[in-house]
Order: C-alpha cells, then sequence, then structure tokens
C-alpha cells in the first residue's frame, strides 16, 4: 500500500484546516502547508464535492472543514483521494485468484489487514491529529 502524494496533501491541509477558526484562502493554505496552489485547489474541490470542506466566496471566504474535526477521520479524507486500500492488486479488478486452496487462504489474510487499516485510519479524527501537531 501506497499512499499518494494527493492524500498526504489533502491530510496535511485538512489538519490545518482543523487547526484554523477561520476558512483560509488556498493561497493561505498552500504557504502555511508549503504546497502547490494550483495542486491544493484541485485537492480541495474534491473533498468539497466529498462534503468534506466547504468553500465560501469573499474577503472573509476560503475553505474550512464541512463537519468538526472530531467527526472527521483520516480515513476520511485519504479514501476519498486515494479510493479503497488495496493490498493485493489481482490481475482481474476485484477478483482473487484461488488457483490452489493456499492462495485462497492467502487472499484472507489481504483482506483482513486492509479491512484493519481502514478500522485504525477511521479511529485518526482530524481533532486528535491536529492537537498532536501543535
Amino acid at each position: 500500500m501506497k499512499v499518494s502524494k494527493k492524500a498526504y496533501y489533502g491530510l496535511r491541509a485538512s489538519i490545518a484546516l482543523a487547526q484554523s477558526d477561520r476558512p483560509l484562502s488556498i493561497r493561505a493554505l498552500a504557504e502555511s502547508e508549503h504546497l502547490p496552489e494550483d495542486y491544493l485547489e484541485k485537492i480541495l474541490q474534491t473533498l468539497r464535492k466529498a462534503g468534506l470542506v466547504e468553500a465560501t466566496k469573499g474577503v472573509t471566504g476560503g475553505y474550512a472543514l464541512a463537519r468538526s474535526p472530531k467527526e472527521t477521520s483520516a480515513w476520511d479524507i485519504l479514501h476519498v483521494l486515494d479510493g479503497p486500500i488495496e493490498m493485493f492488486n489481482p490481475p482481474v479488478k476485484g477478483a482473487l485468484p484461488c488457483l490452489q486452496v493456499s492462495h485462497c487462504q492467502t487472499n484472507q489474510v489481504w483482506r483482513t489487514l486492509e479491512g484493519k487499516i481502514e478500522e485504525t485510519l477511521s479511529d485518526i479524527s482530524l481533532e486528535h491529529l491536529s492537537h498532536n501537531a501543535r
């Protein structure tokens, strides 16, 4: 499993939004997190479409979390930006090869691991991450 740069940047930006008491402009967010502004804007648009962040226009506008940091998990952000976790990439999407009984048995290992990763990331809130980042 490899977390993409998009998901990494998205999680960093989300933590910064969790720490802010007001909406942040793309420019302010990009500068504070040392992220490319254009790329960050695309990431935040994806998170907005998923209902995780809100955008407001105007002088005091910018991006803010759509839910409280306590109700938003690392999994919420990573899943939207990277999709489902796949420890094992089968030749046919969604299919697991069971050419022998031992193949079927090892598939359970990867599915269990995927479930545990999702469970762990779901238990880590942006509130927790934002307090640890300070």
